[in-house]
């Protein structure tokens, strides 16, 4: 499954894709135990998988996957529990400006995810089996753009930018 088979780790455990063929699964795992729990019912992308990104979040992951569909890239995102169980999902076309434009530059912080966007920082949580962007926060627009990376640090959320270093302090 050469370049078809993704892991993805965080702090307490992980998370694992494959493809063969027509065939697609998930799996969770758990670093302090063994065995996987297999089988994830994941809402896949029914096109051409191009890409997949994951956070982590204490006892939750959220799975970024992006495909080309209809000519066109679409990117999806899935909350799961640690049973595999999907909290709540959602999709949007790449590049169009939102929160789920890109897959990168998102940081997962007590049961919200923060994304860098071209206007700023977007927190999006799970409402009712979706995931909604809930806060705009346009004042750290000269701060971040769509191509930063978001880490989570004891000063606050760092800013990887291709030129600097910044930590922006929610208050």
């Amino acid at each position: 499954l050469e370049g078809q088979t993704r892991l993805f780790v965080g702090p307490r455990f992980g998370l694992g894709f494959h493809r063969a063929a027509g065939l697609r699964g998930a799996f969770l795992f758990d670093g302090e135990r063994k065995g996987l729990r297999d089988g994830l019912a994941l809402p896949w992308p029914s096109g051409q998988l191009l890409d997949a990104e994951a956070v982590f979040d204490g006892d939750s992951v959220w799975l970024f996957l992006a495909e080309e569909y209809g000519g066109r890239t679409v990117h999806h995102a899935v909350l799961l529990g640690p049973d595999g169980a999907v909290r709540a999902s959602n999709w949007a076309d790449a590049g169009n400006g939102s929160w789920l434009g890109t897959l990168r530059g998102k940081c997962a912080v007590g049961g919200a995810l923060f994304c860098a966007t071209d206007a700023g920082l977007t927190r999006v949580e799970a409402r009712q089996g979706q995931l909604e962007a809930v806060r705009e926060f346009p004042d750290a627009e000269p701060f971040v753009d769509a191509g930063c990376q978001l880490l989570l640090s004891r000063e606050g959320l760092m800013v990887v930018g291709a030129q600097a270093l910044t930590v922006l302090r929610m208050t």
